[in-house]
């Protein structure tokens, strides 16, 4: 019976983290260039049923749950038509130096930072944005005027690929870091046809699907728990017949 009871409970615990996860990804249904975390279930060590026995049946002792990818699928682009909104049609992602750390975003929702008297592309949490060579992208003033010329920066900021995306650690700030499965940042030798200006890219978390994910979660939660409930109290039962 301790079997089941424990069964039920790691159910328990992967269905609560997997609605955590659901949870943050609706509550970024509006974020620019959010990406959907996905999880996936699997069992834990089985081990046999009876000791030294032929063909000796295996019992399961539960399931977990891992934060397996982030979906990088194109979303559907907005125009804004405002010149620091830029938006990648393309798998490639934006660089960003932030607290000293080189991260990765689709989210181009961008602005300028002011440094004295010289003006920088940042993110709208003041992370530098980076050109190709990851360096920090100086905005040069208009001939006459205070106003910065944004009119050359589909081709001055930078775009990186690399080979499995999916597998970009996330941050905050709609941010990703390199991990030992994505592989490093690659450059991307030219833009063009790859950004679009005046443009945002919407956040990719589908709101129906995520409601329909989020009622098998509830049901299969209810069960992990009922199963807990039965095991302890068959367990009451045999305890009360041992006195």
């Amino acid at each position: 019976m301790r079997t089941a009871f424990y069964a039920g409970a790691s159910g328990l615990l992967a269905n609560q983290k997997a609605m955590d996860n659901l949870a943050n990804n609706v509550a970024n249904v509006s974020t620019t260039g959010y990406k959907p975390q996905n999880v996936s279930f699997q069992s834990l060590i089985y081990d046999e049923m009876y000791v030294n026995t032929p063909t000796d049946p295996e019992k399961g002792n539960g399931v977990k749950v891992e934060i397996n990818d982030t979906n990088f699928t194109q979303s559907s682009l907005i125009p804004t038509n405002y010149a620091l909104d830029f938006a990648i049609t393309s798998n490639a992602l934006f660089a960003v130096e932030q607290d000293g750390v080189v991260a990765y975003t689709r989210a181009g929702n961008f602005n300028i930072g002011m440094d004295g008297e010289t003006g920088y592309l940042v993110t709208q949490s003041g992370g530098f944005v980076l050109d190709n060579n990851g360096q920090r992208i100086v905005l040069t003033k208009k001939d006459g005027t205070n106003n910065f010329d944004t009119t050359n920066l589909i081709n001055t900021i930078g775009l990186f690929t690399f080979a499995n995306a999916n597998y970009l650690t996330p941050a905050q700030d709609n941010l990703y870091v390199v991990s030992d499965k994505s592989g490093a940042a690659v450059a991307v030798e030219s833009n063009e046809g790859q950004i679009i200006q005046g443009a945002l890219e919407q956040s990719g978390t589908v709101l129906s699907e995520e409601m329909v994910e989020m009622i098998t979660l509830q049901r299969a939660y209810q069960l992990s728990a009922r199963v807990v409930s039965v095991a302890e109290e068959n367990q009451q039962t045999i305890n009360g017949l041992r006195r």
